[in-house]
């Protein structure tokens, strides 16, 4: 799992110029939803106004990191917004949730929250972040 997310590092980093900043976060609390990945690494750059996302479900569906809606709140805040296509449920269908991710970098901490579309999944958790770059 490590070996997962240093890769995850490394790709995140590639596309990102100075500005660029990358938090690890572990989800400590789960909403009961479910849908939600245990570790999410978020990265952004400020200059380039440009964000990208990598987790356990991302990796399943892409491989990669993936470019994500990102925008600043404060100088300590941002959001990052996201959509995953084809995450097969317990009954064999695919759906897409979505996700909305705010980072507090100046508290190290994040809430996430999402939504499994067609469903009355309430999508939620929270945790803490370390910066990695």
């Amino acid at each position: 799992m490590t070996r997962f997310f240093l890769a995850a590092m490394t790709a995140l980093a590639l596309p990102m110029g100075a500005m660029a900043e990358a938090y690890d976060c572990e989800t400590k609390h789960f909403g009961s939803g479910g849908w939600v990945p245990e570790r999410i690494i978020l990265a952004y750059d400020t200059e380039a106004k440009v964000g990208s996302a990598f987790d356990s479900m991302i990796n399943h569906l892409h491989k990669a990191p993936i470019p994500v809606d990102w925008s600043a709140r404060s100088d300590t805040s941002f959001t990052f917004k996201w959509k995953l296509r084809g995450l097969k449920a317990t009954n064999g269908g695919k759906g897409i949730n979505s996700y909305r991710v705010t980072l507090f970098t100046s508290l190290n901490k994040f809430t996430l929250s999402g939504q499994r579309h067609g469903y009355d999944n309430v999508i939620s958790a929270s945790g803490t972040c370390k910066k990695i770059k």
